[in-house]
């Protein structure tokens, strides 16, 4: 998902260490779970992705 791409591209290196990355539509829509999983990939992100519901899911940004 396009949007999710660069909501992540713009805003997660301006996230200060220890914010919390909230992704709603994670589970409910596939192209937002691949942007996720690409963004996280492509940058090293490797905080534990943690399920909210069957949707949201979140990460802590690392010290």
């Amino acid at each position: 998902m396009i949007s999710t791409m660069e909501a992540l591209t713009y805003l997660y290196p301006r996230l200060a260490p220890g914010g919390y990355v909230i992704v709603d539509d994670y589970g409910a829509i596939p192209a937002c779970r691949k942007a996720v999983e690409d963004y996280r990939a492509a940058h090293g992100v490797q905080e534990e992705l943690r399920h909210i519901d069957w949707t949201g899911v979140f990460w802590k940004k690392a010290q």
